[in-house]
């Protein structure tokens, strides 16, 4: 007793951790009030009576995954419930606590954008302004330091020769 089973507790913790709306009593409630005993949904669900305990202790009313979700849609229909509210039910709001801190996360993470946007305008700007500025400055004028004067052999051939066709010697 008190072991856990895959990472959830095998019943309910002794203190009352204040949640008076969990689906496990709701679901047990609703059982109660249609006269069907645990065996009876068991039958229904073909869900285990071990695991129609734990759900109606609220074992599984702090891990709302994929595999709790399908329980209660099933355990909701055998009752004659809607399986969507009973699943909204399983899925409460944060406290306001909880809230708050997502909020502020939020708000971090929103401004952390704003600001990265704004470094990616402004430097998108700069370089947009250099890219301008580079296109508008006139071309610096070469020196005579800078200029290479090569020959060229193909050029002097052609001004050296007479105009005969090579292997023709001048009269």
């Amino acid at each position: 007793m008190g072991e856990e089973v895959r990472g959830v507790p095998e019943a309910a913790p002794l203190a009352d951790s204040g949640r008076d709306s969990g689906i496990g009593r709701y679901l047990a409630g609703q059982r109660r009030l249609r006269g069907i005993s645990l065996d009876e949904l068991a039958a229904l669900t073909k869900i285990p009576r071990r695991s129609l305990e734990r759900l109606e202790a609220g074992a599984f009313d702090a891990a709302p995954d994929g595999f709790v979700r399908g329980f209660v849609r099933t355990v909701a229909s055998a009752l004659g419930l809607d399986p969507d509210q009973a699943v909204m039910r399983l899925m409460q709001e944060p406290d306001d606590e909880e809230a708050e801190r997502r909020g502020q996360r939020l708000r971090q993470r929103t401004l952390f954008a704003r600001a990265a946007a704004l470094a990616g305008v402004a430097l998108a700007a700069a370089l947009l302004f250099k890219l301008v500025a580079l296109w508008l400055a006139p071309a610096p004028e070469p020196s005579d330091a800078d200029l290479v004067l090569r020959r060229d052999p193909v050029r002097e051939l052609a001004e050296g020769a007479p105009d005969q066709p090579p292997g023709v010697e001048p009269p």
